[in-house]
């Protein structure tokens, strides 16, 4: 406990020194004080992002929209950024407030367009590269969880798709449930579930 005091005594000085501790007293220290917000909450905004990402969760194309928007959340943090330390160093090299606003809003404004276009580009990148559920039907595959009739949950099918083995939740309107191994064809697809009907094996007899 003693080292963080001291850690941050040495931190508070050397900001302090080098005119970058947040002060709500002086226009100065609110600039800066808007500056560290929007430097620190993009950083942990950053971090998350991150681990999600390593850990392998992904956006599909129909939950992309939220974030790409002008905006967004990372658009607006952009904003707010480019705010406070346009707005901080235009007033601590003398200006007046009127002008540290001016650029501030300046600054702010062409972060807020820059990071709206980069966070549009990834999840466009991320978007394409990701699988078209639609693109599903129509393709066959085998039963891999025997499927229920009538519609009811617990079945599994296993779908070639020219990207990857895709392995999903299935139903089916037939009156006799589908046992694993049954050849299949994908009807209808949404992210989380296929419609599936059976596809027939037999072939026809030579004369």
């Amino acid at each position: 406990m003693e080292t963080l005091l001291t850690a941050y005594e040495w931190l508070t000085r050397i900001l302090d020194a080098a005119s970058l501790l947040p002060n709500f007293n002086t226009p100065l220290g609110i600039f800066c004080a808007i500056a560290w917000i929007g430097t620190l909450v993009s950083a942990i905004m950053f971090v998350v992002a991150f681990v999600a990402d390593m850990g392998g969760s992904d956006l599909d194309a129909g939950s992309v929209d939220g974030d790409t928007g002008a905006f967004s959340v990372q658009a607006v943090m952009g904003f707010i950024l480019g705010f406070g330390w346009g707005g901080y160093l235009t007033v601590a090299n003398g200006a007046g407030v009127g002008l540290g606003i001016f650029v501030g809003v300046l600054v702010g404004v062409m972060m807020f367009f820059v990071i709206a276009g980069i966070m549009k580009a990834i999840y466009s990148l991320k978007s394409d590269g990701s699988l078209k559920y639609e693109s599903l039907v129509g393709m066959t595959g085998t039963v891999y969880v025997t499927i229920p009739p009538h519609g009811e949950p617990g079945g599994q099918v296993q779908v070639s798709h020219p990207s990857q083995l895709i392995t999903m939740a299935a139903v089916q309107e037939g009156d006799t449930p589908l046992p694993a191994q049954t050849r299949i064809e994908v009807v209808a697809a949404t992210t989380y579930q296929l419609t599936v009907r059976p596809v027939s094996t037999s072939t026809p007899s030579q004369k």
